[in-house]
């Protein structure tokens, strides 16, 4: 009788853990489903995708003109956040010899809605082929900061600066890898302590527009 008994909590036991492992595993296979699903909502929806790019840019965070390095570390469903560095040069100026600059900064690119993209799509539903060769926009916005260094007075001066710029991307899908080549214009309002400032007041009377413009292609 303990033997019948002892098999019958054994069997007790075991059939509780298959319902168990049915259980889970059906908890597991809608986890997964969830996953792909939310996976599938979040796919990159822009084509222009890149890694790293070389930024030539002039005013703007440089704040004349610079050599830049982006790289683009996250993705997101219609936007991305990239980080630059830069080495710039600085024109001679007030006493000081030529200088040269160092711009770093970090932004967040949002991908604008392309409306002649989606016309286009409406009125040639036939064509499954997607274009190899495209525009992308996008509004690009963060902080920035440029340390200048005069060497021939050793004087070293600190901006900082505010950006949102205009992005286009043009990709170029042609093998053995898919190019992007990016035109920028932006306005750089400068950050001082009683808030931003959009312009600066030049020593003949005139103002000088914190804005610019850039050119990059992917590497």
């Amino acid at each position: 009788m303990q033997d019948k008994a002892y098999f019958a909590d054994e069997l007790r036991a075991d059939n509780l853990n298959i319902h168990f492992l049915i259980k889970n595993k059906s908890i597991f296979i809608g986890l997964l489903f969830l996953l792909f699903a939310s996976a599938a909502h979040a796919q990159i929806m822009y084509r222009s995708r890149y890694k790293s790019a070389l930024l030539l840019e002039g005013f703007g965070l440089s704040p004349i003109m610079s050599v830049n390095y982006e790289a683009v570390p996250l993705r997101y469903h219609k936007s991305y956040i990239s980080g630059r560095v830069g080495l710039g040069y600085m024109p001679a100026s007030l006493g000081n010899g030529a200088g040269i600059s160092f711009p770093v900064g970090v932004s967040y690119n949002f991908m604008l809605n392309n409306l002649k993209a989606i016309r286009s799509r409406m009125m040639n539903k036939c064509k499954s082929m997607p274009a190899k060769v495209a525009m992308e926009y996008f509004v690009e916005m963060g902080p920035g900061y440029s340390h200048v260094i005069y060497p021939s007075t050793n004087t070293n001066r600190n901006y900082f600066n505010a950006l949102l710029a205009l992005k286009g991307q043009m990709f170029i899908d042609i093998p053995p890898k898919l190019r992007v080549i990016t035109f920028k214009v932006s306005v750089n309002p400068r950050v001082y302590k009683d808030g931003l400032k959009f312009y600066e007041k030049t020593i003949y009377g005139g103002k000088n527009f914190f804005g610019g413009f850039a050119i990059g292609f992917s590497i």
